[in-house]
Parts: C-alpha cells; structure tokens; sequence
C-alpha cells in the first residue's frame, strides 16, 4: 500500500487526538503534568483496538523522529510505526466515513492488530532503556504508548478469541441445519473501558 497524504495523516491525528497531545510535548510547546498522563491513559483506554494501534503508532512516529539520527532502536520504532500507519491508516479512514465494520471485515482488520501492538509495546520499552532518565517526558510518553498497546494487544486477542467461537457455534448450526437466534448479535465485541 502506498504512504498516505498529508491531508491523510491530518485526518488521522484530527480524530485520534492522542497524537496531537504527544506532538506537543516532543516539539516541547506542552509540558506533560500528571492530568495530561491521566488524560493520555483515558483517551487510548476508551477507543478500540485497531484505533488505540494507529494513534499509538502516531504518537511514536513523533518521538522517533526527534531521536532516530542518534538512537537505532528510534529509527527501528520510526519504521514500525510508519509501516503501521501505511497498513492500517487508509482502511481506518474509510471505516470511520462508512461506519462499523461488518464481522469478516473486523476479524481481518483485527487480524494483526495483537502482534503489531505488542511490536511497538516491545519497542518502546526498548528505546525507554536506553534514556539516562526515566523521569524525562520522552520517557513517561514510551511508558504510556507502551502500557496501552500491551492492554489493547490483550483487548484485541480477547475479541478475536471471542469472535472465532461465534463462527464455530455458526458452523455447526449451519451444519446441523439449526435454525439460528442469531448468535453473532449476542456478542458485546468491544469493552467499553480498560482503566489502568
């Protein structure tokens, strides 16, 4: 898939916001106080996975571009989070004009989304090491993007698990010609919070 357009990554820090916020404090304009850690947590707890993984990706893009000239484990996490956005941005701005996603079309955007979240959880965690002190911003933000990436890796496993039975269940009723009570709508896909 190609990079995406200005007016592309624009719309997805617009509606992400989390990445703005991160923004601010790496190019130094916003300080990062413990409401703004607060606010960090609350805001990536309350979105769904696939989004939790593109704003978390974002958000790191602006911290590896601020280190990746001195740090190889930056310019590992500036290439993760850039093939991240390039993978799932487009898909997520058209999901987010269209509306929800029908079930085959969540099972395979959610397909990766574990793997890729716990990718950039290791990468942060990695290039937190590495900083003499783990008080500074840059630091707390790696900490932050890391924590929720590894809760929604848990959250996205969690559904697809869930998901997957819902299709078993399915087949064997389709099988057994079993007039079906629609089992799929009693599934509550997303939790609606994961507070840390």
């Amino acid at each position: 898939m190609s990079a995406l357009s200005e007016k592309d990554l624009s719309l997805l820090h617009t509606h992400l916001v989390v990445p703005i916020a991160v923004g601010d404090v790496v190019y130094g304009q916003d300080g990062l106080s413990p409401d703004m850690e607060y606010g960090l947590h609350e805001a990536l707890s309350e979105i769904d996975p696939d989004s939790a993984l593109l704003a978390i990706a974002l958000s790191g893009k602006h911290i590896a571009l601020q280190y990746s000239k001195n740090s190889p484990i930056a310019g590992a996490l500036s290439i993760e989070c850039s093939k991240i956005i390039d993978d799932y941005g487009r898909d997520w701005l058209l999901n987010f004009n269209r509306g929800p996603l029908d079930e085959d079309s969540l099972i395979e955007t959610l397909s990766h989304v574990p793997e890729d979240l716990e990718s950039l959880a290791d990468l942060f965690d990695s290039f937190r090491s590495t900083l003499s002190d783990d008080t500074q911003p840059i630091s707390v933000l790696c900490k932050i993007l890391s924590i929720q990436a590894r809760a929604h890796m848990e959250i996205a496993d969690f559904i697809l698990t869930e998901l997957e039975q819902v299709d078993k269940v399915s087949n064997i009723m389709e099988r057994l010609d079993v007039p079906s009570t629609d089992v799929k709508n009693n599934v509550i896909l997303f939790p609606v919070h994961l507070r840390h």
